[in-house]
């Protein structure tokens, strides 16, 4: 992968759980000798990594690359403070699951040289405890570069997004919230809906009877909730599209019991659209 040598030295990243702190594992993984400032912009700190996070975002002063790993809601806020911290050669980016306010919300602030970004991976649990060096290994790490940005910053972080194993893939903040609706965001409410269906109706004597069905189909489930309040308030639209589409498909369902007609429809379509994600992904179906 070419040489050790980090393409920034010094590394401030602001928010430090699951994928900041997976950011980090990543980059001295891959570039020993780099410097990570892991920050936490809350009033109580807790133990990050390689021992306490700093305080604030003054943290940041220095930095060649800032990453805004913190929910969406909080990365604006935050955007909005940097200015004071940040030379005009700093490149800022993000790490949020929705993008088109994130983008609106730097273009306020235009003497920050800010480029979307979003890894498309996790866990079902998040946390510092749950970082891991090859957590994006692999994965699309979508970037979303404002009309004004500047090539060789976008190069740079290609490049750095390449070291820590992703696949960078380019495309507007309007396409990646319709994308990333569809693809991640229902998911999630789907299984945290079904969830909480299924244990209503079963409860613990019910759920002593599942088999792995159950249990794979929900993996995401013990998802925070707090971070998935942020994606909706910046993605309604889509989201709402979204779910409109799933209520639907289940009320066909639902209707035609009796007769099977909409299972026969969705079951062989759903076969036919899950054997091309399978292919997306590199597996045989």
């Amino acid at each position: 992968m070419g040489s050790l040598e980090p393409f920034f030295k010094r590394v401030a990243i602001v928010g430090f759980g699951l994928i900041g702190g997976s950011i980090a594992q990543a980059a001295f993984r891959r570039w020993p000798t780099i410097q990570i400032v892991p920050i936490e912009p809350q009033a109580h700190l807790r133990q990050g990594f390689g021992g306490k996070t700093e305080a604030g975002l003054a943290a940041v002063t220095g930095a060649e690359l800032v990453v805004l790993a913190a929910p969406v809601l909080a990365n604006i806020s935050l955007l909005a403070e940097l200015p004071a911290h940040v030379s005009p050669s700093t490149i800022v980016t993000d790490t949020g699951s929705t993008k088109r306010a994130t983008i609106a919300a730097a273009e306020r602030v235009p003497s920050v040289a800010f480029i979307g970004g979003h890894p498309m991976a996790g866990a079902a649990r998040g946390g510092l405890a749950q970082a891991r060096a090859d957590l994006f290994d692999g994965r699309p790490w979508i970037l979303t570069p404002p009309a004004s940005h500047a090539q060789h910053s976008l190069e740079r972080l290609e490049e750095f997004v390449e070291g820590l194993g992703a696949v960078p893939h380019i495309m507007t903040p309007e396409l990646h919230d319709r994308f990333v609706g569809a693809v991640s965001h229902l998911p999630q409410f789907t299984a945290s809906a079904l969830m909480h269906a299924v244990g209503k109706l079963a409860g613990d004597a019910g759920l002593e009877l599942a088999g792995a069905g159950l249990y794979d189909t929900t993996r995401l489930a013990t998802s925070p909730a707090g971070v998935w309040r942020d994606v909706a308030a910046t993605n309604e639209d889509v989201l709402r599209e979204a779910l409109d589409t799933l209520i639907a498909t289940l009320t066909e369902l639902r209707d035609s019991l009796a007769s099977g007609q909409a299972i026969d429809e969705v079951f062989t379509s759903a076969c036919r659209w899950r054997e091309a994600l399978q292919r997306a992904r590199g597996e045989e179906p």
